[in-house]
C-alpha cells in the first residue's frame, strides 16, 4: 500500500511538473509575441505618422478598453520623454533573451503611490529614439501562481483519492485473499474435502484462481482418497487370513517340541505385529471418516486423562523415568471418550518408550481461554524440527534416533487423525523451551482442542 501510494505520488507530480512547465512556457511565449507585435505596430505608426501615430494608438485603445495591457515610451538619445503613457525612462535589469525587468510607481484612485512591475522589451529605431513597450508582469505571476496551487491541490486530491481507492482496493483484495487462506489452513489441518468459495463474476481473476485451485485439489482429494482406499483394503482383506494364520501358529505353538518351540513364538510376534499395523490403519481410516462425530457425547477428559497417566505408570517405573503430572479436575468437552484415551496413550507411550533410563516424563492438562491444552514431554534424543511435518505421514520412521524401538510408524498419524476430529491442532517442539523444564533435548507435544 505505501509502495503504491508513493509510486502514485510519483506519477503525479512529475505529470504535474510537464504540465506547469508546458503552460508556463506558451504562458511567456504568448505575452513575447504580443510585446513583439506590439513593438511592430508601434515602430510602423511611428513611421508613417510620427509621433501623432503613436499616440493616436493609445487614444484609440484607451477609447475602447479602459484597461491598457501595455504601456510604452519613446525617448531620444539622450533618453528625454518624447512620447508615451509611462513617465520616464526607466532603470530596468536586463535579463536573458532580451527581456527587462522594472519597478515604477503611479497613483491609485486614492492619490495614493501604487508600485508596479513590469517586463518590457525594447527597440531602437533607425532614427536613432527607443521605444520601449511594457506589460504589468503582476497578472502573469497571480496566472503563473494560480495555475500552479491549482495543479498543486489538484496533485493533494489526486494523491488523497488514489490512496483512498488503494485503500479499498486493498481491503476488498486482502478480505477475498484471506478468504483463500483460511481455505488453505483447513485443507492443510488435514480437511480434504474443503473448498475455497466462489462467487461472482466467473471472469474475475480471483474467481478463476479459486477455481483452478478446487479443481486442483478435487484431483489431489481424489488420488489421496484413491492411495488410502488402497491401503484400507489391503488391510481389510488381510486382516482375516492373518488371523487364521496367527490361530493355527497358536496351536502349533501347544504341540510343538522344544527345539521349534522359539521359532513358533518368533512367528506369532511377526503375526501379532502385522495385525497391529493393520488395525491402526483401519482405525485411523474410521477416525478419518466424516460419520465418525456421531458418536460424540459429553466426556470427562480429566478422567480419561487420569486413567491413561494410571496405565503407563508401572511402565515408567520398570525404566526408573520421573513421571510427573499437573491435571485440571473435573475438565468436560464433546468428543469421542475411546478415540481421546487412545489418543493420550499413543503420546504417553511414545514419552516413555523413546525416554532413556533414569529420565523424566512430564503431562500437563489444563485450559487458556476457549482451549484446552494438553502437553506431554520427555528427557529422550527428541527429533530434528526439519521432521515435525514428517513424524505424521503414515509408516514414517526417524530412523537415526529411533530406528532400534519397535513400531509401526502409524501411532502419530492416529494422535493427528484423532486431534482434527475434534477440531484440534498439534504442536511439536524441542522440550528445553519449556521454562519449567531443564532438559537438554527431548521431545514436546501440545495438543490444543477448542472448548466449544
Amino acid at each position: 500500500m505505501i509502495s503504491y501510494v508513493t509510486g502514485l505520488s510519483v506519477a503525479v507530480f512529475i505529470l504535474l511538473v510537464i504540465t506547469y512547465g508546458f503552460y508556463s512556457y506558451d504562458y511567456f511565449a504568448d505575452i513575447n509575441n504580443s510585446l513583439n507585435n506590439e513593438l511592430d505596430l508601434l515602430e510602423t505608426e511611428f513611421s508613417h505618422s510620427g509621433i501623432q501615430g503613436l499616440e493616436d494608438v493609445s487614444r484609440q485603445r484607451h477609447v475602447k478598453s479602459k484597461y491598457d495591457r501595455f504601456s510604452y515610451i519613446l525617448v531620444d538619445q539622450q533618453h528625454n520623454k518624447l512620447s508615451g503613457d509611462l513617465t520616464h525612462w526607466p532603470e530596468y535589469k536586463t535579463w536573458s533573451k532580451g527581456w527587462l525587468g522594472f519597478e515604477m510607481s503611479f497613483e491609485d484612485w486614492t492619490g495614493e503611490p501604487q508600485l508596479y512591475n513590469y517586463i518590457a522589451r525594447l527597440r531602437i529605431l533607425q532614427s536613432g529614439q527607443r521605444l520601449l513597450v511594457a506589460r504589468v508582469s503582476d497578472d502573469a505571476r497571480q496566472n503563473i501562481q494560480l495555475v500552479g496551487g491549482s495543479l498543486f491541490w489538484g496533485m493533494i486530491i489526486m494523491i488523497l483519492l488514489g490512496a483512498i481507492g488503494g485503500i479499498i482496493t486493498s481491503l476488498m483484495s486482502y478480505q477475498r485473499v484471506e478468504s483463500i487462506n483460511i481455505a488453505i489452513r483447513r485443507i492443510m489441518a488435514g480437511n480434504l474435502s474443503e473448498r475455497i468459495d466462489v462467487q461472482g463474476d466467473p471472469t474475475d481473476d480471483f474467481q478463476q484462481l479459486a477455481t483452478n485451485m478446487n479443481a486442483m485439489l478435487d484431483k489431489i482429494e481424489d488420488s489421496v482418497n484413491d492411495v488410502r482406499q488402497v491401503s484400507n483394503n489391503i488391510a481389510h482383506d488381510l486382516r482375516t487370513p492373518l488371523t487364521r494364520l496367527r490361530n493355527k501358529l497358536s496351536d502349533l505353538e501347544t504341540r510343538s517340541s522344544p527345539k521349534n518351540l522359539e521359532i513358533v513364538q518368533s512367528m506369532l510376534q511377526e503375526a501379532d505385529s502385522l495385525l497391529s499395523t493393520f488395525s491402526a490403519l483401519l482405525r485411523i481410516s474410521q477416525v478419518e471418516s466424516t460419520n465418525k462425530k456421531a458418536r460424540f457425547t459429553t466426556v470427562n477428559l480429566s478422567d480419561v486423562f487420569n486413567d491413561v497417566v494410571e496405565l503407563y505408570e508401572p511402565l515408567a517405573a520398570l525404566k526408573n523415568i520421573d513421571l510427573s503430572v499437573q491435571q485440571m479436575f473435573d475438565l468436560k468437552m464433546q468428543g469421542d471418550k475411546d478415540l481421546l484415551f487412545q489418543m493420550l496413550a499413543n503420546i504417553i507411550d511414545n514419552a516413555i518408550k523413546y525416554t532413556p533410563e533414569n529420565g523424566d516424563v512430564f503431562a500437563e492438562l489444563s485450559v487458556s481461554g476457549e482451549q484446552i491444552n494438553i502437553v506431554f514431554a520427555d528427557s529422550g534424543v527428541g527429533i530434528d524440527p526439519d521432521k515435525y511435518e514428517k513424524v505424521f505421514q503414515r509408516f514414517y520412521r526417524v530412523e537415526e534416533s529411533r530406528g532400534l524401538q519397535p513400531g509401526n510408524g502409524l501411532g502419530l498419524s492416529l494422535v493427528l487423525a484423532v486431534a482434527n476430529l475434534h477440531g484440534g491442532e498439534i504442536t511439536l517442539s524441542n522440550a528445553n523451551i519449556e521454562p519449567t523444564l531443564a532438559y537438554a533435548s527431548g521431545l514436546k507435544i501440545k495438543v490444543i482442542i477448542p472448548l466449544s
